[in-house]
């Protein structure tokens, strides 16, 4: 009989994944914000990791509905050009205030709390 620790390593990686596919066809509640913490609280993942991981896994699956979707007609355009008439400017415009800020935080020496904590190349 083989090894089989490197497949009971792998069980609360299935099992997390089964729980939040649940959770997310139960609810509709984005996977990102179930799975991320879980990773980090429950499995030991480090934030950045996690984070990473999970939004590369998200691009994967929504990269697959965004191509499926609209070829079975589930798709109402007018409704998407006006969420992206909304969305695209209000993330761009944060962007930018946050680019500012930290630029500010940055050169008038204030590094003490979160800012501190950031890295810059």
């Amino acid at each position: 009989m083989g090894d089989l620790s490197s497949a009971v390593a792998l069980l609360p990686l299935v099992a997390a994944g089964a729980g939040v596919g649940f959770l997310v066809g139960l609810t509709g509640v984005g996977g990102g914000s179930l799975m991320t913490p879980l990773l980090i609280s429950s499995l030991g993942i480090s934030p950045q990791v996690a984070v990473g991981t999970d939004l590369l896994y998200a691009s994967i699956t929504k990269t697959a509905g965004s191509w499926r979707h609209p070829l079975s007609d589930h798709v109402d355009w007018p409704i998407v050009f006006q969420l992206a008439t909304g969305s695209l400017p209000a993330a761009a415009l944060l962007l930018a205030a946050i680019a500012f800020s930290i630029s500010i935080l940055r050169y008038s020496g204030a590094g003490s709390g979160w800012a501190s904590s950031l890295h810059f190349p």
